[in-house]
């Protein structure tokens, strides 16, 4: 079963906020629909392309805001299985 997690969803729409940018504009730089970047905020689906968009966006690793759903790697991140 997935865990969806409403509040670090809402965390990082606050943090985009606060950084001048958002989950829409997260969508326009990437070049996919706000409702998919708004389902892998929540954790509905996952995209590492939407994940970097959002790190990007706030000056961060994907990690540092999703760690539960990256492994440590050797020098590069991948997505856990659910």
């Amino acid at each position: 079963m997935r865990f969806f997690d409403l509040e670090k969803h809402e965390q990082t729409k606050c943090k985009l906020r606060i950084n001048g940018s958002s989950l829409f504009q997260v969508a326009r730089t990437v070049g996919v629909s706000p409702a998919f970047v708004t389902h892998v905020s929540q954790g509905r689906k996952q995209s590492l392309r939407i994940q970097q968009g959002i790190a990007d966006a706030l000056g961060v690793e994907p990690s540092s805001i999703w760690p539960e759903r990256y492994e440590q790697g050797e020098g590069e991140m991948t997505t856990t299985k659910n």
